[in-house]
């Protein structure tokens, strides 16, 4: 079946309403991410991604039951698969970033490529190498392009958190994960339940 064709744009602006009506739930579920992935030296950042991811496919899909920030470890279910894909990500990253030049940019497209990787890893329990032989396959047909573009421009978006003196990547951060998931929904969830995101207030500390 052939993917529905996205819209930079579009995706942007919804990823952006979905952040904003839960922001407080968002930046604190991102700081758990960035503080504990910062803490174990990024061992744990592929799982807590796969969390985050859950966390927004429970917003998009209107969850009765609200989703706290501590829900992020929800991606400690898909532990070894979220793992080995930031290990391979990394070891390919830095084998092309020999590469003058060509290296600096196909590091753009392995962060690409490892996000969508994630997500599927995520949201259908894919294997680590199964979630990039699939990423392969929808590229080889022409239709994964522009997704891959799409999420290269949104880590450029949430890189722009880090020139506020890195407090924007709290920002930002937790922003890029509501336009991807919104961008995957399109593509491979099937439309939204709610058009409206619900408002979650974040959790007491």
């Amino acid at each position: 079946m052939a993917l529905k064709k996205i819209d930079i744009g579009n995706e942007i602006g919804r990823g952006w309403e979905l952040f904003k009506a839960n922001m407080g739930l968002l930046i604190v579920a991102g700081l758990i991410c960035v503080l504990v992935g910062a803490v174990t030296c990024g061992l744990l950042v592929g799982p807590l991604m796969a969390g985050m991811y859950m966390v927004l496919r429970r917003l998009i899909k209107g969850d009765p039951v609200q989703p706290q920030a501590g829900d992020v470890f929800k991606g400690f279910d898909v532990f070894v698969q979220a793992l080995l894909v930031i290990v391979l990500a990394f070891v390919i990253g830095m084998l092309l970033g020999m590469i003058p030049v060509i290296g600096q940019i196909a590091g753009f497209i392995v962060g690409a490529v490892s996000t969508w990787a994630i997500m599927f890893v995520a949201y259908e329990k894919c294997t680590a190498i199964d979630a990039f032989k699939k990423i392969f396959t929808l590229t080889q047909s022409g239709e994964f392009i522009m997704p891959l573009v799409f999420v290269v421009v949104v880590n450029l978006i949430s890189g722009l958190g880090v020139l506020a003196c890195g407090i924007g990547v709290f920002f930002t951060a937790p922003l890029s994960f509501c336009m991807n998931a919104c961008c995957y929904e399109t593509l491979f969830g099937g439309e939204p339940e709610v058009i409206d995101p619900i408002r979650i207030e974040p959790p007491s500390l």
